[in-house]
């Protein structure tokens, strides 16, 4: 599963360059955030759904737990890329 998170920061982060190439480097950054604050949002509610009690069957549990173990980690990639997109705006205007 965490290939998949990977793959989906990649498509994205792609798609950002090209949009800070091709139209406004502060919509880069826009994008990116975006996509990490749906990353954040994301990752609490699995963090919510996992505290439920005994409302998960353990196949489930883990389940859950993986895929907010990936959106951890894309939430990292995704801030970090929304770092570089706002230094690359700053610094090559």
């Amino acid at each position: 599963m965490i290939f998949f998170y990977e793959l989906l920061f990649v498509l994205i982060a792609v798609s950002a360059v090209f949009i800070g190439e091709a139209w406004s480097r502060l919509a880069a950054f826009g994008f990116l955030s975006f996509w990490f604050v749906v990353t954040l949002l994301g990752y609490a509610s699995l963090g919510a759904r996992l505290t439920l009690e005994g409302a998960l069957s353990d196949e489930d549990r883990r389940w859950f737990a993986d895929a907010r173990d990936g959106l951890r980690h894309l939430r990292l990639l995704f801030g970090l890329a929304a770092l570089a997109a706002l230094a690359w705006r700053l610094i090559a205007g």
